[in-house]
């Protein structure tokens, strides 16, 4: 089944079922011995609390009303674990509202989500995406609110495709684990830059265990436990000095395409312990080379805050130990 081909159940027979009726009072009822294909329907102002995780196990397709007035809200969320094809799992114009702590909807499978309203009243992940999932899962013109991470997507997950998306009022609109780029430029987030990402506190992406492929082959690796953020992405550009086991590099943010650019202290060498991130917006900046990239992120230290709308604690969006260090590009 495809997002936005609604089916109906018009002549489905079996399989069809709709919520709440007679036979299934419950979402939670309806998906119970549910087969591939089955089609649920839930009728506008349905409420429902989920007292355990709500596991969507075969290709279903839960369809809400069209004013999202069908919610799903308790302490615990929806696991989409079918198959790892497009499609198997589709999600529309449901609201799901998830006080746990834990996502509201974890995608270890296959899952278009379509139209849905999620929020997690500000304590965990709105949408956790699995590493094998990434290129089997669609988020379509949905809303993410109120979590402490909109999305988060490990590894390979990177291949999901956000159209239409908007994240605000987030800690973190996009949590990335694992993001392997190239040296120069690459497409590495294109299926990610068609989200929104407004009034998200501390970073609209953050990236954790990143690495850099060098031209000669060499892999530059993020420190452990180490994670950099960037705010006004994929709207603005940005740029991020990320720190790496074989020295710093800067990763320049255009929408879904990422320019990694080496470069090597002349005098002092970057202690990597204690290199903080660094994080700003030249949207305002007309920059043509790698060299003035670098050169606006070290003069645009202490204009930080005038420059980007970024309102994290230093600890995300400062450079404490760089300042002092001659930098060259890297040939």
């Amino acid at each position: 089944m495809e997002p936005g081909d609604a089916p109906s159940c018009e002549g489905s027979g079996s399989l069809c079922r709709v919520v709440p009726s007679a036979e299934f009072a419950t979402v939670a009822a309806a998906v119970q011995g549910a087969g591939d294909g089955t089609l649920i329907q839930v009728k506008p102002g349905h409420a429902e609390t989920l007292a355990f995780p709500l596991i969507l196990d075969h290709a279903v397709y839960i369809e809400g009303p069209a004013d999202t007035s069908a919610k799903l809200e308790g302490e615990e969320g929806l696991i989409v674990a079918a198959g790892g094809a497009a499609n198997t799992v589709v999600l529309s114009r449901l609201h799901l509202r998830v006080l746990g702590g834990g996502p509201a909807l974890l995608l270890a499978g296959g899952c278009s989500v379509e139209r849905c309203e999620i929020d997690t009243c500000g304590s965990g992940v709105g949408i956790e995406v699995a590493a094998h999932s990434g290129s089997a899962v669609q988020i379509l013109r949905s809303v993410i609110r109120n979590c402490q991470v909109g999305i988060s997507l490990a590894g390979g997950a990177a291949a999901a495709i956000l159209e239409g998306t908007h994240i605000e009022r987030c800690a973190c609109g996009i949590s990335l684990t694992g993001l392997d780029v190239e040296e120069g430029w690459s497409d590495a987030l294109v299926s990610l830059s068609g989200a929104s990402l407004v009034l998200n506190s501390e970073a609209d992406l953050r990236l954790r265990a990143w690495s850099i492929r060098e031209k000669d082959g060499q892999l530059r690796q993020a420190p452990p436990g180490r994670e950099i953020s960037a705010c006004g992405w994929p709207s603005e550009q940005c740029n991020v000095v990320a720190p790496t086991d074989r020295g710093p590099v800067v990763l320049h943010f255009d929408a879904g395409k990422v320019n990694a650019t080496l470069w090597d202290g002349e005098d002092d060498e970057v202690d990597q312990e204690q290199a903080r991130p660094f994080t700003s917006s030249t949207s305002s900046l007309s920059l043509t080379s790698p060299k003035e990239i670098c050169e606006a992120v070290i003069l645009q230290q202490r204009e930080l805050a005038s420059l980007h709308r970024c309102t994290a604690p230093s600890r995300s969006c400062s450079w404490s130990s760089m300042s002092g260090t001659a930098v060259r590009l890297r040939e």
